[in-house]
């Protein structure tokens, strides 16, 4: 039914995408599996300028209930989230990102709460697995534990009050922030959030290696940058830290990257010998220092170009 007409939907499940077309067909035939009438609701794909045939793997797709295909040039998620939107026809807006798994009862589990309870933010727990055999079968871990009031991985709220919030800002053109900056905003409007533990979405995300850390530091460094975007927009202690613009967290990140560590060939040893010897623990909690860094370098970087 791709772009077939469903007057009166009850949902319209939006999901910005860039270069994961394999990934995102399982996402997409998940959803065409849910215990919720399929007349009653569609899926919104809008690809951010996807360069690995994702808009042909859309279209070829047997779906079982409404799914639409939109494309723009690449400009980021907070563009991406707005155009579908204004393209749903939906009442309740679903928002899950496209590398998020979901069981069947997904979209009725988000429906059911919106029915009990007026004015609300519905958030699903998200829970990251590094597995993508029996994804749904992992079980909720510390880590996996969130205090967004709203998280653009998996929520919903209603598309009147989003048109009334003024939507995901666009300033927000790279990575990081731009649903907590509108989870603000809805904060302010009088919204509540509430949580679905049975509305689960399962995070794909493959161990990160060595090879990686390039990737993730140069994603960490847009993150941190945006992050001076969302504390000028909101100068509160809340965002200050959620964001850690902060002495504290500048002065934590010296100390374990003392000396300049990670670019030192004894330091880049250190992190061959242990991916070699297969120790994840500790290579894992290293490469996050790291990442930390980048993270922190992109909020140095933001603060002194007045970004």
């Amino acid at each position: 039914m791709l772009d077939s007409i469903k007057p009166n939907l009850s949902a319209s499940i939006i999901i910005p995408t860039y270069n994961r077309k394999n990934l995102l067909k399982r996402v997409l035939t998940a959803l065409f599996s849910q215990t919720y009438p399929q007349d009653k609701y569609e899926i919104i794909v809008v690809d951010d300028g996807s360069t690995d045939g994702t808009g042909g793997m859309v279209r070829r797709l047997e779906a079982s209930c409404s799914l639409r295909y939109f494309r723009q040039r690449k400009e980021g998620l907070s563009a991406a989230r707005n155009y579908g939107i204004k393209q749903a026809r939906g009442e309740i807006i679903i928002f899950i990102d496209s590398d998020i798994l979901v069981d069947s009862h997904f979209v009725e589990e988000h429906l059911d709460y919106h029915r009990r309870y007026p004015r609300v933010v519905v958030k699903g727990p998200v829970v990251h697995t590094h597995t993508l055999v029996h994804p749904i079968r992992k079980r909720r871990k510390l880590k996996d534990i969130s205090m967004a009031f709203f998280a653009g991985g998996n929520c919903s709220v209603e598309k009147k009050t989003l048109l009334e919030a003024g939507l995901f800002d666009e300033d927000f053109k790279e990575y990081g922030w731009e649903d907590l900056e509108l989870g603000i905003r809805l904060k302010k409007q009088g919204l509540r959030a509430v949580t679905n533990k049975r509305a689960v979405g399962y995070h794909y995300r493959k161990k990160p290696t060595l090879a990686d850390l390039p990737v993730l530091c140069a994603k960490e460094r847009m993150r941190g940058r945006t992050a001076v975007l969302f504390y000028r927009k909101h100068r509160t202690f809340e965002v200050k830290y959620m964001t850690h613009i902060s002495y504290l967290f500048f002065a934590l990140d010296w100390l374990l990257n003392w000396n300049n560590w990670m670019n030192k060939k004894w330091g880049k040893n250190l992190l061959l010998w242990l991916e070699k010897r297969n120790s994840r623990i500790l290579l894992s909690f290293l490469i996050k220092i790291v990442t930390s860094h980048a993270y922190l370098d992109g909020v140095r970087e933001a603060l002194a170009n007045g970004c």
